[in-house]
């Protein structure tokens, strides 16, 4: 249940930080449209189907039920809020402790300089200590995740900023934090899945990836099954799925295109 509603903390001025009844904190997210947390709920379960989902902050949805159980010690705060009755909204646990996150030195270089990025060599690779190497291979699994998910609010935005500002890349990666033990934290995934990328030039620029994440790509490349093993799994796991929908066909076919780029850049890789 929702003991406490709170403004601040949780992006835009919609949303709010709320305080459970065992104690935990929740960021409530209130889509300007259901897309929004159509993005959210389906780019955490892919998150899942590509065995990457603790890279994300825990996610569920709710529906706005002002007489609901759930809501009952805020009933005021939540007519205050103007939220629609029936809506749903996302609940992701609130993460303590997290800093912000610059990208590697190599993209921000590259990129503020206007100049094509490529992968690292194996010689290159070869001299980074394994605490690099380690933090390059999260960035792999990011840059893959929002690919795959054509989120355009956490890398692209800074990539877009580079038109007018050639140290963007050097700054704060938008949506983006590091976790106390050192591992990366995607935030705010409402953006996925919807809309468009220009995530490929970042892409072509990694080749080293988690075997995990290779293999589970390989697999969903091999079995066309990227659409449907995502709507099975937010399916069984997401209780009010039916409220938002799924993907439309012409978004499903854009999603397994995209796994199999991601399959041939990695076959790519382990070619050179």
């Amino acid at each position: 249940r929702v003991s406490a509603l709170e403004r601040g903390g949780c992006g835009r001025s919609s949303n709010r930080l709320a305080r459970l009844s065992d104690g935990s904190r929740a960021c409530v997210r209130y889509g300007i449209n259901p897309e929004q947390i159509q993005g959210e709920a389906l780019s955490y379960h892919l998150a899942g189907v590509l065995g990457m989902q603790e890279r994300l902050p825990p996610m569920v949805l709710a529906l706005v039920e002002t007489r609901g159980r759930q809501w009952e010690p805020v009933r005021e705060e939540l007519l205050g809020s103007h939220w629609a009755e029936g809506a749903v909204v996302s609940l992701t646990r609130w993460v303590d402790n997290l800093t912000a996150v610059v990208a590697p030195a190599p993209w921000g270089a590259e990129a503020g300089s206007g100049r094509r990025l490529q992968p690292l060599s194996a010689g290159e690779l070869g001299g980074l200590p394994p605490s690099q190497l380690v933090e390059l291979v999260q960035w792999s699994d990011l840059i893959l995740f929002d690919y795959l998910t054509a989120n355009f609010d956490r890398l692209v935005s800074n990539l877009f900023s580079l038109q007018w500002d050639p140290r963007v890349m050097r700054r704060a990666t938008s949506n983006l934090l590091r976790a106390p033990d050192g591992g990366l934290v995607f935030m705010d995934n409402e953006a996925g899945l919807v809309h468009g990328y220009r995530l490929l030039a970042l892409l072509r620029s990694v080749c080293v990836f988690r075997e995990g994440t290779a293999r589970r790509v390989a697999e969903l490349h091999r079995r066309r099954s990227a659409a449907a093993e995502l709507r099975r799994r937010y399916r069984a796991r997401e209780p009010l799925w039916a409220h938002l929908g799924f993907l439309s066909e012409r978004q499903a076919e854009l999603l397994q295109a995209r796994v199999d780029f991601v399959h041939r850049h990695i076959a790519h890789c382990r070619a050179q």
